[in-house]
């Protein structure tokens, strides 16, 4: 492997390898072994097409030698607490499967991931059988007894109904806390004598369950919900506070938790709070919520100008390949992509403060992704994750052959 030119800050570890994926990852191995904390690859799908950039037409078996000897150079490269995801759509999805289990171990698996990427219009709903919306994102540990998972929230879609509370007086002190139905607090408090004429003053049920809703989220630390505690799965002190409160309901209970918010019960009920769900998008409080193996929050549609490259029906969504690199690594750490297409992994890696390696063999390599990275580097794109991660421009990476 031979440095051919730099951009950006002299130095910089990043680096954009130009060549065969396989030998590149092998003379890697010198370097970088048991350093890389989060691997992403986006490999051809053995579609049977062929595209401007690649030819993506293989026999299966083929296609299965090509993965597991790039799966096997890689898995070295991989840090002991490291993880490894790639994706995939159905037509080799067993195959990639096998073919991860044998490298990295099927007790390694962490997650089969759903990525919904498309509604089921157009040519696509005249085909038979189901419709095909979804590629799958296969996640792997180097050993998932060392891996630790960065925990990653997704907007809700509308308000949670369960949140109906209202608590007039969340600083007094537990034992005197007062509660009322949300609908009536909210109206009382915007003025109007009853939940009827704020319904009438406002145009209807909808625009009053909006306006509720809205002022629940912008008051939330006097919101809350009561959830049955599994009272076999809690401690012995914390199954106590349950049984005083549920002999005396009137009352609220408060037990104290080193390190951890207090334990709040009523009536055997435990009291969870709205402003503990809440987050601050776009200046506008909105419901988060842990993300699931299921993703269908992530946006194809839109991003042909991301990164200022055409790469057709093959370029990911930046938000996506950031949302792996935020669950597997933190900032400075190595990040890889073997099948860097259109430089993808290499410009959100970069955005968000990881170092990162990306390897492509096309032409594209220089037209595409070299371009990209440049533009990234010198503040220009403004693209994809750039205002979410407050990305300006800034450090470097080096060209390489192989």
């Amino acid at each position: 492997m031979r440095l051919v030119r730099h951009h950006g800050e002299a130095g910089a570890d990043n680096l954009l390898v130009h060549g065969d994926n396989l030998a590149a990852l092998l003379a890697l191995r010198g370097r970088f072994e048991g350093k890389i904390r989060c691997a992403y690859l986006d490999p051809p799908f053995n579609t049977g097409r062929t595209f401007a950039e690649y030819t993506d037409v293989r026999t299966s078996d083929d296609w299965a030698s090509m993965i597991e000897s790039r799966l096997r150079a890689l898995a070295p490269l991989l840090a002991d607490d490291g993880a490894v995801f790639a994706e995939i759509d159905d037509t080799e999805l067993a195959r990639l499967i096998s073919l991860m289990d044998e490298t990295f171990g099927a007790k390694n698996r962490i997650s089969t991931i759903t990525i919904v990427r498309s509604a089921p219009t157009g040519h696509k709903a005249k085909n038979q059988g189901p419709v095909h919306v979804s590629d799958f994102l296969l996640a792997y540990a180097k050993n998932k007894k060392l891996w630790r998972y960065n925990l990653q929230m997704r907007v809700r879609n509308g308000y949670d109904s369960a949140y109906r509370t209202w608590l007039d007086n969340p600083s007094a002190p537990p034992a005197h806390w007062a509660f009322r139905p949300l609908r009536t607090a909210v109206c009382h408090e915007l003025g109007y004598p009853s939940v009827r004429d704020a319904e009438r003053a406002l145009g209807g049920r909808h625009e009053l369950a909006h306006t509720i809703e809205r002022y629940a989220l912008d008051h939330a630390e006097h919101v809350v919900r009561f959830a049955l505690p599994r009272y076999e799965a809690i401690a012995r002190a914390m199954q106590k506070v349950v049984d005083e409160s549920r002999a005396e309901p009137s009352r609220t209970f408060a037990h104290e938790r080193e390190g951890r918010p207090p334990f709040f019960v009523r009536g055997g009920n435990r009291i969870l709070f709205l402003k503990d769900k809440i987050k601050s998008v776009n200046h506008k409080n909105v419901i988060v919520q842990p993300i699931t193996n299921v993703w269908d929050d992530v946006k194809f549609q839109g991003i042909a100008r991301e990164g200022g490259v055409a790469f057709s029906r093959n370029k990911k969504p930046e938000f996506l390949v950031s949302r792996v690199i935020a669950m597997a690594s933190k900032p400075g750490d190595w990040v890889i992509d073997p099948f860097l297409g259109s430089g993808t992994t290499a410009a959100v890696a970069h955005k968000m403060g990881r170092r990162w390696i990306g390897i492509e063999s096309g032409d594209h390599c220089e037209t595409l992704c070299e371009r990209r990275l440049v533009r990234v580097v010198a503040g220009t794109d403004d693209t994809g994750v750039s205002a979410l991660f407050g990305f300006e421009g800034g450090g470097g990476f080096a060209v390489a052959r192989i």
